[in-house]
């Protein structure tokens, strides 16, 4: 056999290129393929040559790329070289040129990264990592050894880190590594404590039996320990108890040395120290003895070692809180600290008070703890985010006040009841500045921002009681910053949109919305009499454009200032006034279309019209004057919900986005492109949306039903139930053909009160339908059930590039690249039916397909994914899903159209309607709404006993007609009238059977007969039903209540032919069973079929609780059994 070639030597030039690539990756990685088996004995081999001048990046290269470098196939054999290469490395002289102890600590870290990334005790030998750790070991053992003592401290780390990874590696020479850290007095000590420790909290940690001072494995030769080996632990000592003497005077050596770490050592230090107090019983006390004192020192990392010592042992710090308060208070307040660690203080600070607050149960003491925080009023000098931090304490002193009792606040230092405000006031003077500083400066950000904390305090966003918010909208703080607001707008009108700002921010809040209207209130109430008609009159528009918006707000007020401000327009214009009149007459005729946007044009009538006629007649500008009489005659002649539904129309025409907060009506649309109607005509013969699913009957009409009545409207005939009244004598229905319609005479003559029914079967089927007509909801108070119809949407490339682009491919792309594309794709949904309102879909991108007889394989052949199409299907990447969701009102088929706007390559504005998406009554059909409570084993019998219920109260009125039942939300109730219809099926039954459980077996309840049973468990397909093995000699079961007609023969009578006479076929009762079908059809009513099955046809009996869906079962019925 051969012996393998060893690789060709890099250069060191070629390293740094491959280093390069291998970090940018991609296809630059990918030309070094060829040597990924030997690059790391390469690399290896480099870094043993005296003179290579890579070494130290080569190293680290090898770490950063380990999983890559040492494969599992050849992982053993690498990390022997890798061994030998450190080894060698550590153990050759110091020459200050080629070797260097910068070399050896960087191989030793790169070294045990790669044997921990890699698992090397479990996945290689493990005389491997004895030879790493007998090597480190070796390393370390040279206590006091001052030039190779920074070496030393990395050996260390190195052993602490391998001791993380496995750990009790190091615990059989615990004792050995004491001895060293006593000898050790360089500054590598910290290092070996560190090491010390570690082991030492292994050991507790695992609750490993071992002695630390009599130990007999010496420190070279190192094995490792049997409970690293070993799979099962019982035997090895671990979980067998600790040797708590020696522990703690291991302990008591390791609380001697704080003053040798550093301030991360101690953070790492004291992360292992308090966890080994806790399990080895040793008093808190101790700790804060020996470290309470690092709170006075100058680094933070050093106090918030004390603050996480203090919150793990609370007891022991009892009565020191003042302590250390006042010494956090001094650190913010000292001006020669740095920022972040002032910043620190105040966030320890809020950490703690809160914990206090919650924990604490002395109210003085809770009264002591504001107090403090009292102490933290910011300076006029403080940096801005200092001032930021201390009004946020301030704002959560202030909830401590109300959280206090009333007689402990008395007290308070900040004086009498209104001590809140008094607070605010005082904190709000260090950033006082805003108020001539511009509204985009931070300052201003800061006050609002603590204006806006002391306004909310303790509420919660996510708490939905509005009981909270009544009490903030009577509070002192509240009453007071509303009168601060208005006079605010009054002084500092540059204020204005910041104040507008910090409404819609209570307003965009649904706890808060309250506020912001109780604001808006309060500035309509309090401003128009205070505010001066002038030009400057102008900076107080955006105000009230929010005004105009509200609908809780009369506009009388507001309009009369805009009139008073025409007329002093009107007064003050003259040749010097320029294009001020038409400015500002602009920005009035948009807060008027503000009010018809969103006011009722009653409310609106009488103060705008006197407005717009006022500008009509006497503005001076034409404009101005054209615009009013256009909304003037809007207002006289179209009806309030028409005229709104015209300006927001009007906004989307101008490419305005329609908006709550939108600007004047003279706001101009960005640049877009737009586009060409010439072109959008025919795009629905190139781009298609289809169902995934395609429809068992191709329904080309509808039923639709007017409501009667002359006042009746759709809304009304869509509801198709009624709200539930607080007097059960006082029920009506709405007018509807689903439900009861009561006239004026029948209330007369008949009772309006409950039927009680006396029988106990009709009782307990109008308990059934009580329950589950509960976990209906009622769509017309809470949202309803969905129907989902998946689709694909698709277009042609080559006739879009004949519409749009050019006829010939791209230059220079060939393939997929060649394809053209449409980008930010939005589809919109409508309806004439009463499907609810339509989510649109928004697709970011989709690729052309590409025509059958010009896409050969050849185009794509330098792809790396080839895509095949030959016309007999279609690839699923020229396809972009869309879901339609529909929230039916009434269970009737109808069409969705479709409206597509796009974007091509070139930014051309595609839009155009797509090919209507027709809505089966098969798409209506859902499963029953189970009750939650209901466990999976007792479903069956659950829909079994529905389809009983409903079976019987849709074929009789006398029991349940004149029941109510109520929906889902308790505000709407729904009444049963039942309509039957028969169907015959001239089809054999396994025949039926293959039909039923392929499209309808989801809704198959029960399975009587036999023989129909062991057909229809053969089949595997419908599970989880009620079975009914019981040979049948009537078609219905004894459980179903049928009229008379139903017990009687079924005659049907044909003409075959019109030469034939009339025939009667007399169908036998006798069948092989009965198959019951439970369909839920959205949003409350039912479909249920009761096919009786044999050999050569079935007879399927209908009941519905809507009539109008009879009309398309029939069809339904052909396609599903006949085709």
């Amino acid at each position: 056999m051969a012996e393998k070639t060893p690789p060709k030597p890099i250069s060191p030039q070629d390293w740094e290129s491959l280093v390069e690539d291998f970090q940018h990756g991609g296809a630059r990685r990918e030309k070094w393929s060829s040597l990924s088996s030997s690059l790391a004995e390469l690399a290896l081999s480099s870094i043993l040559k005296k003179e290579f001048p890579f070494k130290i990046p080569l190293i680290i290269f090898l770490e950063e790329f380990s999983l890559l470098l040492f494969p599992p196939n050849s992982l053993s054999f690498l990390l022997e070289r890798l061994i030998e290469t450190l080894r060698a490395i550590v153990q050759t002289p110091i020459d200050g040129v080629h070797i260097t102890y910068v070399l050896k600590e960087q191989m030793m870290v790169s070294t045990t990264s790669i044997l921990i990334s890699t698992n090397s005790v479990e996945t290689v030998e493990v005389r491997l990592t004895e030879a790493v750790v007998e090597l480190l070991l070796v390393v370390i053992n040279r206590p006091n050894h001052g030039s190779d003592r920074h070496a030393r401290a990395i050996a260390c780390e190195c052993l602490r880190e391998l001791e993380k990874s496995y750990p009790c590696l190091l615990s059989d020479i615990a004792g050995h590594l004491w001895s060293v850290c006593q000898s050790e007095r360089t500054h590598a000590s910290q290092s070996y404590i560190l090491l010390f420790t570690t082991v030492i909290y292994s050991i507790v940690n695992r609750k490993l039996s071992i002695s630390i001072l009599n130990t007999s494995v010496p420190l070279i030769p190192f094995n490792l320990p049997q409970w690293i080996l070993g799979s099962e632990k019982e035997g090895l000592g671990i979980g067998l108890g600790l040797n708590y003497k020696e522990l703690r005077r291991a302990m008591s050596f390791l609380l001697e040395w704080p003053q040798v770490l550093t301030p991360c050592g101690m953070m790492v230090f004291m992360g292992m120290v308090m966890p080994l107090a806790v399990a080895l019983d040793l008093q808190p006390s101790m700790l804060k003895v020996q470290f309470f004192g690092m709170m006075y020192s100058f680094d933070p990392v050093l106090c918030h070692v004390v603050l996480i010592m203090y919150s793990h042992f609370l007891e022991a710090f009892n009565e020191q809180e003042r302590e250390i308060v006042r010494r956090l208070l001094l650190v913010s307040l000292e001006m020669q600290q740095h920022l972040v660690f002032r910043l620190l203080s105040v966030h320890w600070l809020m950490g703690l008070l809160n914990r206090l607050m919650v924990n604490v149960g002395d109210v003085d003491k809770k009264k002591s703890i504001v107090e403090m925080g009292f102490m933290f009023y910011p300076s006029v000098f403080d940096p801005l985010s200092l001032k930021a931090l201390k009004l946020d304490l301030l704002a959560f002193c202030s909830i401590c006040i109300d959280t206090l009792k009333p007689q402990s606040v008395l007290d308070m230092i900040v004086g009498d009841g209104s001590s809140v405000v008094k607070l605010f006031q005082d904190g709000l003077i260090s950033v006082s500045a805003f108020k001539w500083l511009p509204p985009w400066s931070m300052e201003t950000a800061v006050a609002f921002r603590t204006l806006h904390k002391f306004l909310i305090g303790a509420s919660s966003h996510s708490d939905a009681d509005p009981s909270s918010t009544t009490a903030l909208m009577e509070s002192t703080i509240f009453n007071h910053l509303k009168g601060m607001l208005v006079d605010m707008i009054l002084e500092f009108q540059r204020l204005v949109p910041v104040i507008v700002a910090f409404i819609d921010r209570l307003l965009g809040c649904q706890k808060h919305h309250w506020l912001g209207e109780r604001l808006l209130q309060t500035i309509n109430e309090n401003l128009h009499p205070r505010v001066i008609i002038d030009y400057r009159l102008v900076s107080y528009f955006l105000i009230f454009d929010r005004i105009a918006e509200n609908q809780t707000i009369p506009p009388r007020k507001l309009l009369e200032l805009l009139t008073k401000f025409m007329a002093f327009l009107v007064e003050k214009h003259g040749p010097d006034t320029g294009g001020k009149s038409w400015s500002q007459g602009s920005k009035v005729l948009g807060i008027c279309r503000t009010m018809l946007t969103h006011h009722q044009s009653a409310r609106l009538f009488l103060g705008l019209s006197h407005l717009l006629a006022f500008t009509c007649l006497y503005f001076p500008d034409l404009e101005v004057r054209d615009h009013a009489r256009i909304y003037l005659r809007m207002l006289i002649c179209v009806p309030g919900v028409k005229l709104r539904g015209m300006l927001n129309l009007g906004e989307q025409l101008l490419g305005i986005s329609p908006s709550s907060h939108s600007g004047s009506f003279f706001s101009m649309p960005s640049p877009r492109h737009y586009q060409d109607l010439k072109k959008s005509r025919n795009i629905s013969s190139y781009i298609h949306l289809e169902r995934m699913i395609p429809l068992l009957v191709k329904q080309s009409w509808s039923l639709s039903l007017l409501p009667l009545g002359v006042g009746s409207n759709k809304s009304e005939f869509s509801g198709g139930f009624r709200d539930s009244e607080a007097s059960t004598d006082e029920r009506e229905l709405n007018a509807n053909i689903q439900f009861q319609t009561i006239s004026e005479d029948e209330r007369m003559d008949k009772p309006q009160v409950p039927l009680y029914v006396m029988d106990s079967k009709v009782s307990e089927i109008l308990g059934i339908l009580r329950r589950h007509f509960s976990c209906v909801p009622d769509f017309r108070h809470m949202p309803g059930l969905k129907v989902k119809i998946p689709c694909n949407l698709r277009f042609d490339s080559q006739p879009f590039n004949h519409v749009w682009g050019a006829e010939s491919p791209k230059s220079g792309l060939h393939g997929v690249d060649a394809l053209p594309a449409i980008y930010a794709t939005v589809l919109k949904f409508s309806s004439p039916a009463l499907y609810g309102s339509i989510p649109s879909c928004h697709i970011p991108f989709l690729l052309g397909q590409p025509p059958v007889s010009n896409y050969f394989l050849g185009e794509t052949a330098s792809l790396d994914i080839v895509a095949i199409y030959d016309g007999s299907g279609q690839e699923e990447i020229y396809k972009a899903p869309v879901i339609i969701e529909l929230e039916p009102c009434e269970p009737t088929p109808g069409l969705v159209d479709v409206f597509i706007e796009t974007n091509g390559e070139d930014g051309q504005i595609i839009s155009g309607q797509l090919q209507s998406i027709t809505v089966g009554i098969e798409d209506l059909f859902l499963k029953a709404i189970a009750p939650p409570d209901i466990p999976e084993d007792v479903l069956p019998d659950y829909y079994s006993d529905l389809f009983n219920a409903l079976w019987d109260a849709c074929g009789t009125t006398s029991n349940t007609g004149r029941e109510a039942f109520s929906l889902k939300g308790g505000k709407g109730a729904a009444a049963v009238n039942g309509t039957r219809s028969v169907k015959l099926l001239e089809i054999p039954a396994d025949s039926l059977i293959r039909a039923a459980e392929h499209y309808l077996a989801p809704f198959v309840v029960s399975v009587s007969g036999e023989h129909l049973v062991n057909m229809v468990k053969d089949g595997g397909i419908i599970r989880d039903i009620v079975w009914k093995d019981e040979a049948l000699g009537l078609l219905l079961d004894a459980t179903t209540s049928v009229t008379e007609s139903d017990t009687m023969p079924l005659y049907l009578t044909f003409i075959g032919n019109e030469d034939e006479k009339e025939s009667q076929l007399n169908i036998s009762k006798r069948s092989m069973g009965c198959i019951h079908i439970l369909i839920f059809l959205p949003p409350m009513f039912h479909l249920l079929f009761q096919m009786e099955v044999s050999d050569v046809s079935t007879l399927v009996r209908i009941r519905t609780d809507h009539w109008p869906c009879l009309a398309y079962i029939d069809d339904y019925l052909e396609a599903l059994f006949l085709s």
